[in-house]
């Protein structure tokens, strides 16, 4: 699992050929985090795959803490020494800026 792309509050996750976005915010000094995909057509096969890889709670925390910790390495977030959440005012300048891998 890596990291493809973030934008201020969101970050693209890519585990083989699955890609989904992770969505991120700040709410009361705490980092609050949601796939952005919660509707799917379930006629359709890729919606299918991605629902099913989307249900495991496994991927889930590997998706968020790499997108927390994607965020903060490019100083959009932080956590201060009370251990609370902020995000950065940098966020302005990072629409759909892509990682190099």
């Amino acid at each position: 699992m890596k990291a493809i792309r973030y934008e201020k509050d969101a970050v693209l996750i890519q585990d083989g050929k699955i890609k989904s976005w992770i969505d991120l915010w700040i709410e009361n000094k705490d980092v609050i985090c949601d796939w952005n995909q919660n509707d799917f057509i379930m006629s359709d096969p890729k919606d299918v795959v991605l629902k099913n890889w989307q249900d495991k709670t496994e991927n889930f925390e590997d998706a968020t803490n790499l997108a927390i910790a994607t965020l903060e390495k490019f100083g959009i977030i932080y956590q201060d020494d009370n251990g609370n959440w902020h995000q950065t005012e940098k966020y302005h300048t990072t629409k759909g800026s892509i990682i190099n891998i």
